[in-house]
């Protein structure tokens, strides 16, 4: 990638440059508001062969949660380079499944041992985490309660908060509402629903109530973001 420029996942900006890889989940928002696409390297994968990739903390790259790109050193880029072109060669032929998953694996490896110096070791190391944030993608618009995905994981709801706060800085009702958020942007930038519908959907009982929800985190409606010009198309 080029240096220069931003790009915007789910609305917040992201610099754009060298030997910096993002990684961005399913149902993200991913812009950029530049006349021409930066010279980059990408790669899509399909739902059947993401689910393929056993590690779950190689999957846990692509949580919402972690929106920061990850810095290749000078020392790794020979390595990563080579094996996004052996990924490239075998994916443009008739493809190996277990060996793309073999390249897939050790790529996304380097990114997770280089995540690992950038992120807190409760977001990416420990399993318990990990399956928290992913209970709260799957139930967080019907289930707000602590205690609900406390008892999932086997650690009390006062211990995940603080393991939480000392590392990144909130908490199992901070990561719910983020996820709100998330969705009820990208909602109201796809301009499917109304914004009563995207409330119904959220699981709020009414629509005044996600309203002073959404401008509280936002200082804006759900109208005036729907309203609101967005810098380029999604990707």
């Amino acid at each position: 990638m080029e240096d220069g420029g931003k790009h915007f996942i789910d609305f917040e900006a992201q610099p754009l440059l060298k030997n910096l890889v993002y990684l961005i989940g399913k149902n993200q928002v991913h812009s950029i508001p530049a006349a021409s696409l930066p010279k980059a390297k990408m790669i899509v994968f399909s739902a059947g062969f993401f689910d393929q990739i056993q590690e779950p903390f190689l999957r846990q790259l692509f949580s919402p949660f972690q929106n920061q790109g990850i810095s290749i050193p000078e020392t790794l880029v020979d390595t990563l380079t080579q094996l996004f072109d052996l990924i490239l060669q075998e994916s443009n032929h008739e493809a190996d499944t277990a060996m793309l998953n073999k390249y897939t694996t050790a790529f996304l490896t380097h990114l997770y041992r280089l995540s690992k110096h950038m992120h807190s070791p409760a977001a990416n190391e420990d399993f318990r985490m990990i399956r928290l944030c992913q209970l709260i993608e799957i139930h967080y618009k019907e289930q707000r309660a602590a205690s609900f995905y406390a008892g999932k994981i086997g650690l009390t709801a006062k211990r995940i908060n603080e393991i939480l706060k000392e590392k990144s800085g909130t908490t199992i009702g901070g990561l719910i509402n983020q996820l709100l958020l998330l969705e009820a942007k990208r909602e109201l930038f796809h301009r499917r629903f109304s914004v009563k519908e995207i409330a119904y959907n959220l699981g709020f009982a009414d629509q005044s109530y996600f309203a002073r929800f959404f401008r509280k985190h936002t200082g804006m409606t759900p109208e005036q973001f729907k309203a609101k010009e967005i810098p380029a198309q999604p990707l």
